[in-house]
């Protein structure tokens, strides 16, 4: 029964791809420190039949206009943490990728919140302590995480650092990390020139990074 279970909750498509995803940003998204947030709001939209892929993109491309981000850097970075799924969880390595919201509370809920979660993979254990879910719901994560984006540019002035901060990751590791969203925005919103001086067209590896995100682009933009 339990792996039956288990078999449910992970995608049978492009699973393989999206646990590369999420095993390449753990730890990642986490934040180690809490950033003073903005109030989380849901626009008032009908979101009952979208896909949890589909539930991201839309998110994250409405988040992205209302904190004034850069055409395609939320939709990039939650491509590159998650695939673009609202309920994907990374549990001590672990991913997990349940089709429901409820799916996704219960497992949270049984790793005591020690989880990378969501859409653009929230550090549970620091950003939503005792028992909260939120980061399942990808419309208050990706405007809780375009806030975090837009807070981190106004102090540095800067995207790749403000990128590097919400990573959480060590500054000598920036342009890596910087490239590998940049392959995603290729995909997202191409004509956009965010960190393309920096990362250029990059080789092989940005090459089938941009491949594995049109797959899971496409995913998320297929009729629900």
């Amino acid at each position: 029964m339990a792996d039956r279970r288990r078999k449910r909750l992970l995608t049978p498509v492009w699973t393989t791809a999206l646990i590369g995803v999420l095993t390449l940003s753990t730890g990642a998204c986490a934040q180690q420190e809490p950033l003073q947030t903005a109030a989380l709001s849901s626009p008032a939209l009908n979101r009952d039949d979208l896909s949890p892929r589909s539930a991201c993109l839309e998110a994250a491309r409405e988040a992205e206009r209302k904190h004034g981000l850069p055409e395609g850097l939320l939709v990039g970075i939650a491509l590159n943490e998650s695939g673009l799924h609202a309920h994907a969880l990374n549990i001590r390595g672990r991913a997990y990728f349940p089709e429901t919201r409820d799916e996704a509370a219960r497992l949270l809920r049984a790793a005591g919140g020690y989880a990378m979660a969501g859409c653009v993979q929230v550090n549970a254990s620091v950003h939503a302590r005792g028992g909260q879910d939120w980061p399942l719901d990808p419309w208050q994560a990706t405007d809780w995480a375009a806030n975090y984006l837009r807070q981190h540019y106004e102090t540095y002035g800067d995207w790749g650092m403000a990128l590097v901060r919400w990573h959480g990751g060590s500054p000598r590791a920036a342009t890596r990390l910087i490239c590998r969203v940049r392959s995603k925005i290729d995909v997202v919103a191409p004509g956009s020139d965010i960190f393309r001086e920096r990362c250029g067209t990059g080789g092989v590896e940005m090459a089938r990074l941009r491949r594995n995100g049109q797959a899971l682009l496409e995913l998320a933009e297929a009729p629900n």
